[in-house]
């Protein structure tokens, strides 16, 4: 009878290592597509894919067919066992394979063979696998040779490491030169994956417009050497408020800040908006008609399926100037905006 496999020894260490890929809820490339296809040829297989498999959910970066779903939650998977053991797995007939009694999914699968083998990092870092997949069962004394499958893998993971050299050279190009932080190239982009991610998850987005209030009398006042450091100031105050790992902090442009706050609600949203208020009080930015710098702050929160990155920054946006009419120096959410 099937139970869920237990997570790796090294579960945390794993799951750091996948987020350092930066690969989870990225657009379909060549580079992985062209593995799957070729993994699907040599094995005579009807379905091909490439996985990686994360705290909750396995999400398929390459798949030769439409009909295989984008992402499955890991406690449904076969794959969790390749992450779970480190080891390859063949299972030669889904309906008749008694480890398999009893699981969510693969029993009723049109596909009845399976061999998966792990996309490995490191000796033992696991991170996702490579799969193939028949309709038919594997015919009786049918040797499962799969050096050629663990040889694609390393392939994998070739591209991989060489698409973070790519990351990383193209992420010098995603930076704000004043503040260090993203900018609004990058925030684009972060918010799209975002996006992407919370309609897989089916988890609140969370999008804070944040602007200095009054920036124009800094520049005009005391210059703009002063308003350049009132800028990086408050970048290097914004992670103090917004410090989740996963938040992406980014310059939208002029004196305008935007945080993208994934799996973030409307509550935790508002609380880290008045964390950033109370922690601008506490560095006393110079102004020079307001005494010191103070931030309004606009939140919108969106719930997955009905994610639209537009509508958004629009809301946000919606807040963040009903702010400004009621004062400044304040936290809004969308909805209290009206």
């Amino acid at each position: 009878m099937w139970s869920p496999p237990p997570p790796p020894k090294n579960e945390a260490a794993r799951l750091v290592a996948l987020e350092a890929c930066g690969i989870m809820d990225t657009p379909p490339e060549e580079r992985f597509d062209r593995l799957t296809r070729l993994a699907q040829r040599v094995y005579n297989a009807d379905v091909a894919f490439i996985g990686f498999i994360d705290a909750h959910h396995q999400w398929m970066k390459s798949v030769t067919t439409a009909d295989i779903a984008p992402s499955i939650e890991r406690r449904k998977s076969v794959c969790q066992h390749v992450v779970s053991s480190g080891q390859p797995l063949v299972v030669r007939d889904f309906r008749t394979d008694s480890a398999f009694e009893g699981h969510p999914v693969a029993p009723r699968l049109p596909l009845r063979f399976y061999a998966g083998v792990p996309i490995r990092l490191t000796p033992d870092l696991v991170v996702g696998s490579l799969c193939v997949l028949r309709r038919e069962p594997a015919a009786d004394g049918e040797a499962i040779d799969l050096a050629a499958l663990e040889d694609i893998a390393a392939i994998a993971v070739d591209e991989i490491e060489l698409r973070q050299m790519n990351q990383a050279l193209t992420r010098l190009t995603r930076i704000d030169a004043l503040t260090g932080l993203a900018n609004r190239r990058g925030f684009d982009e972060a918010l799209e994956r975002a996006v992407v991610r919370c309609r897989r998850t089916s988890e609140p987005l969370s999008l804070a417009m944040i602007d200095i209030d009054h920036f124009k009398v800094v520049n005009d006042t005391l210059g703009h050497p002063a308003g350049d450091e009132a800028l990086r100031r408050l970048a290097t105050t914004l992670p103090h408020a917004f410090r989740r790992t996963d938040d992406v902090i980014a310059r939208y442009g002029g004196e305008e800040f935007a945080v993208i706050f994934p799996s973030g609600t409307e509550e935790a949203a508002r609380e880290a908006g008045e964390r950033l208020r109370a922690e601008l009080k506490a560095v006393a930015i110079p102004h020079p008609t307001r005494g010191i710098v103070t931030v309004s702050v606009g939140i919108a929160t969106q719930i997955g399926g009905d994610l639209a990155a537009e509508t958004l920054i629009a809301d946000a946006d919606a807040a963040l100037y009903a702010a400004k009419r009621q004062g400044r120096d304040r936290v809004l959410h969308r909805s209290a905006a009206g």
